[in-house]
């Protein structure tokens, strides 16, 4: 089967102003700390996912933007990755 992973970004003034200035190398730190306004990261929902068991710790990983990052949380979760 088949299941939507997605990430919600708000057009906050600091997102505009990001995009504006091109510097949106820093969204994803300013979507990380707006989940009080909904958003949330690809990899927090793939993570997510994962802890509902919806999808495979390997799955999660092939997917992820940050698969450093992704191995680190997915590391301290316990799961066992099949992926070296």
């Amino acid at each position: 089967g088949r299941i939507a992973g997605y990430e919600i970004m708000i057009n906050t003034t600091s997102i505009s102003a990001m995009i504006r200035e091109n510097k949106t190398f820093r969204i994803t730190s300013d979507i990380q700390t707006g989940g009080n306004l909904g958003m949330i990261t690809m990899d927090a929902h793939l993570l997510s996912l994962v802890n509902r068991q919806l999808v495979t710790p390997d799955e999660a990983l092939e997917k992820a933007q940050d698969q450093i990052g992704m191995r680190e949380k997915l590391t301290q979760l316990g799961a066992v990755l099949k992926t070296i």
